[in-house]
């Protein structure tokens, strides 16, 4: 066979997850100016926020701003239209309590944007409707996203065939009611390769949560966010990293792709029935990082919940069974932190039901579901 009958898609996730490891409680002072850097003079209002978490703010009109964040080490973005992206990696250990000055140089590309139609061509709505799904995913939460400013995106479908990708002139402003956040989101690349679905997208998101939400629909939501929690890649690294997986609910198994040499360039599965712990897939450098190391590929099944309805599809008479998944390390092996962040934003290929779970499944990391009864 080709692919496990499991996998729906496959994608890379290229989230540019902070890098952070155990948050403590104590809080540091991030401070700093923003200025352009031709001219010198500050750039006022520009977008400061720590990547996939809910801690940003907005630049004052004398473009300084102040941020109060966990100790942790992060990926800081800093993002004005006009001016090219600044990536910014902080630790709270190094902060320098005068504050940070950070230039950011001016692009042509945006300053010369063309003004936007109104009117779009029919092709461009398929193309915005498929990147929809592959971007914000078919789960019941991904189908309840919206996007509150499409007219930044460049949707391609005709610089090569079979691929549509998708770059945004300005932060990608999208709505989440189900899990209660808007995400500013500053895409780097969307591709689509329509022939074999790979899907890859890699960006920077920051959650923002609805602070208008009543008691009730707070409830909900708290409900909504542990539910899309619970399962996806973020709890299996945390869980992998504390070494508690079967405590958690996966079950983890080595899988084996053997060519088959009747089908040149396909391959048959062979998983091995013996489940693993997580710590036969961590090591210990001599520093104290905790390293994902594994060969081959290990397949994940997560016992607590079942699929989605979404997942099998509606019309579908299957029976729901258990999320399966499966994930395999792009390298020899990946730093992992507790968080269930990891180093390496391109370190590790899913496949499966995790995979199926885009952008409209996502949490902050800085996210703690409550305590469970385990």
């Amino acid at each position: 066979m080709s692919k496990p009958i499991s996998i729906l898609f496959k994608i890379v996730l290229g989230l540019f997850l902070f890098l952070c490891g155990n948050i403590a409680f104590a809080q540091q002072v991030f401070q700093g100016t923003v200025a352009d850097y031709e001219t010198g003079e500050v750039v006022p209002y520009a977008t400061v926020f720590i990547t996939n978490t809910t801690f940003g703010v907005s630049a004052d009109g004398n473009g300084k701003f102040y941020l109060s964040i966990p100790e942790g080490n992060y990926e800081v973005i800093i993002r004005m239209l006009g001016y090219n992206s600044l990536v910014f990696s902080l630790s709270t250990d190094d902060l320098k309590p005068q504050g940070y000055r950070f230039l950011l140089s001016p692009s042509e590309e945006e300053l010369d944007l063309v003004e936007v139609k109104v009117n779009r061509d029919p092709a461009w709505y398929r193309n915005l409707e498929s990147f929809k799904a592959y971007f914000l995913g078919t789960s019941e939460n991904g189908n309840s996203c919206k996007f509150l400013n499409d007219t930044v995106l460049r949707l391609d479908d005709q610089s090569e065939a079979g691929m549509l990708k998708v770059s945004a002139t300005d932060i990608l402003k999208i709505d989440n009611p189900n899990l209660g956040y808007r995400l500013d989101y500053l895409l780097e690349e969307f591709r689509f390769e329509r022939n074999d679905g790979y899907v890859f997208y890699a960006g920077y998101p920051l959650f923002i949560p609805d602070s208008t939400l009543s008691r009730a629909k707070q409830r909900k939501v708290e409900k909504e966010r542990e539910k899309a929690y619970r399962g996806s890649l973020q709890h299996l690294i945390r869980s992998i990293y504390e070494g508690n997986t079967e405590n958690q609910g996966f079950i983890l198994r080595k899988l084996y792709r053997i060519p088959d040499p009747s089908n040149p360039g396909k391959f048959v599965n062979q998983l091995d029935s013996n489940p693993i712990s997580a710590g036969e897939l961590i090591a210990n450098n001599s520093e104290g990082k905790v390293l994902l190391s594994f060969s081959d590929y290990v397949h994940v099944t997560y016992t607590e919940e079942l699929e989605s309805i979404e997942f099998k599809g509606r019309a579908s008479t299957e029976k729901l069974g258990n999320q399966v998944s499966t994930i395999h390390l792009e390298m020899e092996d990946l730093e992992i932190y507790a968080n269930g962040s990891y180093a390496d934003p391109f370190g590790i290929l899913v496949e499966g039901y995790i995979a199926w779970e885009r952008v409209g499944d996502l949490l902050p990391m800085d996210y703690s579901p409550k305590p469970s009864n385990k």
